[in-house]
């Protein structure tokens, strides 16, 4: 009995303390603050759209804007809360995001039954973009995707679905984002079919990643 009480002292004399792993508001205002200069950087990089001004001056385009970056910001601090096992007793710290997407939802849909407004530029023929906005949301959102990935599996989530889910979406949104304020091109029907439903199948596909990557 003793050789063993002497076992079990030793060997917890040797173990290492884990560090703890921050508070998620910590977390947040560090992870917010390196995907707030990402997203600068992409702007820049892509070029924001010369009539910028009289867009945001347009209410719908400026909700528009808006609204995606609560997506982003909620949809972030839901995937944070949900690295951590018991997320903090924030059980439902995932309906922000999916309220800002239903908010975010009508908002086309109203879009839909209302007049042109003329401020808005509508481009046809050859120059109109389609599969490469895409893939411009995909590549802007793989690098921030990644790093969520691997901030989030230093947790210990027991809702890996909804975990990877959340990652993929606040990535996606800030594509989405960088990507409205660059593009010349106000048409809802482009906007729905190559921006944001591409966003929802980037969302799914985290959320399947999250069941493998995320597992512990």
């Amino acid at each position: 009995m003793g050789n063993i009480e002497g076992l079990i002292e030793e060997l917890s004399s040797r173990a290492a303390l884990a560090k703890p792993m921050p508070g998620p508001s910590a977390v947040m205002v560090r992870a917010g603050g390196i995907l707030f200069i990402y997203a600068v950087a992409a702007l820049l990089f892509l070029g924001s759209r010369p009539d910028m001004q009289v867009q945001l001056a347009r209410p719908l385009f400026a909700a528009e804007v808006l609204l995606l970056l609560v997506i982003a910001l909620s949809s972030l601090r839901a995937a944070l809360y949900l690295s951590y096992p018991d997320h903090y007793q924030k059980s439902y710290v995932g309906l922000w995001p999916c309220l800002a997407g239903v908010a975010f939802v009508l908002l086309l849909a109203v879009q839909m039954f209302l007049p042109v407004d003329a401020r808005m530029v509508l481009p046809v023929g050859t120059g109109v973009h389609g599969m490469e906005c895409t893939l411009c949301i995909a590549s802007v959102a793989a690098i921030p995707s990644a790093l969520l990935f691997m901030l989030i599996r230093k947790g210990a989530s027991t809702h890996p679905f909804k975990a990877g889910c959340f990652v993929t979406l606040t990535a996606a949104s800030i594509g989405c984002l960088t990507l409205r304020l660059a593009e010349v091109n106000d048409s809802l029907v482009h906007l729905v079919q190559w921006h944001y439903l591409p966003t929802l199948l980037f969302a799914a596909l985290g959320a399947w990643l999250g069941k493998y990557l995320l597992a512990w």
